[in-house]
This record gives structure tokens, sequence and C-alpha cells, in this order.
């Protein structure tokens, strides 16, 4: 702060005619925004490729699935609606479970914004009272106000209403229907979905959320301090074997589902490699003894999810 001081001093001696106010009130001005855009990568940093991500890609596929071609305009403040919605729609989420997580985060991850002291306690609701309403005010904007909402009732449920302490609420319920509410958004951002996008979208998010256990592995320590009771604490050593079988079985139930009603022949074998995929994780999870290499093959199963939200993408 002192040498900022003595850099201000110095501009104002070489010319007179500055206002010391307004190159005072710009600095903190600029200081303030580099300190929010901090705050918002901490908060969110390990999940873009759970949501802005892959909300993002469904937006495109909407785009590409309309039956005239969409206009530069269309296609600039779509995308430009998406980016903000997902970013929205993660933020909002994230301060609240992280609100909700302190004392977890004290023992698995420290480098949050709270438990590392970057944002306080009271700036965190402050920041989630905020985005929560710029996430509702976005949603009836742009017409998806149901999926919004929605997703504010499970945020509030799940975070401050004991919602994660039970792996049936956390993960297979709220992750699926979170994944759903982002998903239908972010396709209506540009249409509303027919049926034959919605009946995928609720069969990737039930594939996703039947899976998300798999992010609790990283995290055993510190929930069962929070004490919640997560699938690889209420199955234990078995934990593994069972999402091992899951990682195998979910691809078959998605071929049968929805990748044999494509005629496309590439899409064969993009269902091909995204089932490899999910059969890599399956060894991961069995090999998998620590929360670093745990950590990693979960971002490999939202990696999976954002592959799967490429094939409609690529081949409308």
């Amino acid at each position: 702060m002192a040498a900022t001081t003595k850099n201000i001093e110095k501009t104002i001696d070489s010319d007179p005619g500055l206002d010391i106010d307004s190159i005072l009130g710009f600095r903190y001005l600029s200081d303030a925004i580099e300190h929010e855009i901090r705050a918002f990568w901490y908060f969110t940093w390990r999940d873009w490729s759970a949501a802005i991500i892959p909300g993002t890609m469904c937006t495109i596929a909407a785009l590409r699935a309309l039956d005239s071609t969409a206009s530069a305009g269309l296609i600039a403040r779509s995308l430009a609606r998406s980016v903000l919605y997902c970013l929205l729609f993660l933020y909002s989420f994230n301060i609240a479970n992280q609100i909700n997580g302190v004392a977890e985060d004290q023992i698995n991850k420290l480098d949050r914004p709270l438990p590392s002291g970057r944002v306080s306690l009271r700036g965190a609701y402050i920041r989630w009272h905020a985005m929560t309403v710029a996430y509702l005010a976005a949603g009836a904007a742009w017409g998806v106000l149901p999926w919004t909402a929605l997703w504010v009732f499970i945020t509030i449920c799940l975070t401050f209403c004991g919602g994660d302490k039970h792996w049936a609420t956390k993960n297979v319920l709220f992750m699926t229907v979170g994944s759903l509410c982002l998903l239908q958004g972010a396709w209506g951002l540009v249409a509303p979905p027919s049926a034959r996008e919605t009946r995928w979208t609720v069969l990737l998010s039930s594939a996703f959320g039947i899976l998300a256990s798999l992010q609790d592995l990283r995290d055993i320590e510190g929930d069962r301090v929070a004490g919640r009771r997560t699938l690889p604490i209420v199955l234990g050593d078995n934990f593994r074997w069972v999402m091992a079988a899951l990682s195998c079985a979910v691809p078959a139930a998605c071929w049968k589902l929805e990748f044999l009603h494509y005629s496309h022949v590439l899409v064969g074998y993009c269902g091909a490699v995204l089932t490899l995929s999910t059969f890599y994780m399956a060894y991961r999870i069995l090999r998998g003894s620590s929360s670093k290499y745990d950590h990693k093959t979960y971002m490999i199963l939202t990696y999976v999810f954002c592959g799967c939200i490429a094939v409609p993408m690529l081949f409308p």
C-alpha cells in the first residue's frame, strides 16, 4: 500500500492537474474488481467441467438443432447468455455449499476462500444473496425461470436444510435434478426442449447422479467431521467395487436407451470412446488409494459428462 501511495504521489508531481481522489477511487475500484475475480476463481475452479463447460456445450447443441440456420446475432446472444447463466448457476451454489462446509474444508480443501481467509463468512453470505438474485433475474429474463428456481430450491435444501447429510439425497437425487436443471436451462436459452431432448437430458443427468458419489471418495475424513453418511462411508471397502460395477453398467443402459436412436455412424464411435472412458474410470476406482488420485478419477467423470453432451453438439 505504501508503494502504491508513493507511485500515486510521483504521478501527481509529474502532472499537478491530476485529481488524487479520482486516482485513488480508480485504484480502489480496480483492486475490488480484481479481488472479486479471484474470489470467483477460488470458489469455482474445481467445478467448471461439471457446470460451465457442459452447460455452454448444451446451448451450442440447441443452436445446432434448430430447424433453420441460426443467425450470427442469435448465436452471439445465446452463447453470451449461456456463459453468464452457467457462471451464476455454479457460483451461487458453490458459495452456499462452501458456507455449509467450512469444517470439512478445513480438513480437505484449505485453499478454498473461507478456510484460507480470503473471504469472510459475512462476505460469503453477501455474495450468495447477490448471485442468487442475479441468477433468478437472468432466468426470468431469458425464459428459463422454472429450472432456475428449482436449482435455487435444491441449493437451499442441500446446503442449509441438511440435504447433504445422506448419499441418497446429496448425489442420487440432488445431483441428478441439478444436472437436469443445468441442461434444460441451457437448452431453453435457445428454444424450448422437445420431448427427445428432455429424454436425453433426463438419461444423462440420471447417469451422472448415480456415479456422482465418486466425488465423496476424496472427502471421507471431512465428511465424517461434518456428520455426513456418504456412500463411501456407508459401504466402506465395498464402495469401490460397487462404483466400478456401476461405471461399467451405465454405458450399456445409455447405449440401449439413447445411442441406438442415432443413425450417424460416427455417433457409434463416439459412444465406444465414451464407454472405454467409463471402463478406464472403473479401473481407476479400484486402483485408487489417495485423495488426490480419487479427485482425478472424479474429474474424468465430469469429462465423460461433457463428452456425452458433445455428441448432440457435433451430430444434431
